[in-house]
């Protein structure tokens, strides 16, 4: 999972449009791991073709790539996937406001509002998973009394969850002048077993 700065004016062109966060819903979950061309994109939402390239190209292109293309009868047709499909991006606002684009779980807004995927595991689920992250020394065991309060005024609790600590790890990163800085391992991610994504044997 990658936690990666969004540009605070792309958040703002989603903040509060509906299909926008619809198209980038569908891209992320139907293309996770197959590449769709973007009229069955289309398709899955009922717009025109026409539409949905407008929206892909002039206000969403740095979410989707072109994975590859086939000619048909002349034509070249595209198959469209996430730019990063592990992605959730966090954008920084006013008075250290934080918000979130996870398509992949339908979360757009301030974290204080809509939170985190890994809300919506299970206590227990969420701490075998802090502890493995710990081990492995992915996030930090401890924080600064600051970020702490950094997540406090974004409506965050402890226990702090995975992605919590990643956001502050991230945050640690942009001072750095890093633009991603914290990978979370999701070979074992409750929320991605809970969408069919990943099957853990």
């Amino acid at each position: 999972m990658d936690i990666i700065i969004l540009d605070p004016h792309t958040y703002a062109s989603l903040e509060s449009h509906k299909l926008r966060q619809d198209i980038l819903a569908r891209l992320f979950q139907d293309g996770y791991g197959n590449a769709l061309t973007k009229q069955a994109l289309a398709d899955m939402l009922g717009i025109k073709y026409q539409q949905l390239v407008y929206q892909l190209s002039d206000h969403l292109p740095e979410f989707w790539d072109v994975k590859s293309d086939e000619k048909v009868r002349g034509a070249r047709r595209e198959f469209i996937g996430p730019r990063n499909q592990h992605a959730v991006y966090i954008a920084l606002g006013k008075d250290g406001r934080i918000f979130v684009v996870d398509p992949l779980a339908g979360l757009f807004g301030p974290l204080s509002e809509v939170g985190l995927r890994c809300d919506l595991c299970r206590p227990e689920e969420a701490a075998h998973c802090m502890h493995s992250l710990h081990e492995k020394s992915v996030i930090p065991t401890d924080m600064e009394p600051a970020e702490e309060s950094t997540l406090t005024r974004n409506g965050r609790q402890a226990p702090f969850r995975p992605l919590d600590l990643g956001v502050i790890e991230t945050l640690r990163g942009l001072a750095k002048g890093e633009n991603c800085a914290l990978v979370i391992p999701c070979e074992r991610c409750t929320f991605l077993q809970r969408k069919n994504i990943i099957t853990v044997e």
